[in-house]
């Protein structure tokens, strides 16, 4: 009976302390979409600010998802080349990252209208260019 006891409070403790030990900590690896995008030319007057309207409300669609950890939008601010646009989102894993990503032209096509998207997008092609795509994994034990 003594072992049969011992036994159960050993694997009860094993299962307890595993779940504990697997749940999402603030120091756990995420992975990141980093597009790194090059304007054609840089927006200016009227258009800049209708660029940087379109940008948050893109954002606005990629923020309200809950599998979105963290994003954001950077331009290029100093140094060699300032046609430099980047955006970058968080994971919690690859797997989450591209359900994401299969669900999110249905996302803004309910969000903005046929119009709305066509008129951004004509903008967007006005200004931006090349671009690259590129997922990392954090490396643990490393954020601040």
């Amino acid at each position: 009976m003594n072992k049969l006891f011992v036994s159960a409070f050993l694997l009860s403790a094993i299962v307890l302390f595993s779940s504990a030990t697997s749940a999402q900590s603030s120091d756990d690896a995420y992975v990141l979409h980093v597009q790194t995008w090059k304007f054609k030319s840089l927006p200016t007057g009227d258009d800049a600010e209708a660029f940087n309207e379109m940008l948050k409300k893109q954002s606005g669609v990629l923020n309200s998802d809950s599998r979105v950890l963290s994003s954001r939008v950077l331009r290029h601010n100093w140094g060699n080349d300032s046609r430099d646009l980047v955006m970058i989102a968080e994971f919690k894993n690859r797997a989450e990252l591209f359900s994401f990503y299969d669900e999110f032209g249905s996302m803004m096509e309910k969000a903005f209208s046929k119009e709305e998207m066509d008129k951004d997008n004509a903008l967007w092609d006005k200004y931006v260019g090349q671009h690259s795509d590129e997922i990392y994994q954090e490396v643990a034990g490393t954020r601040k």
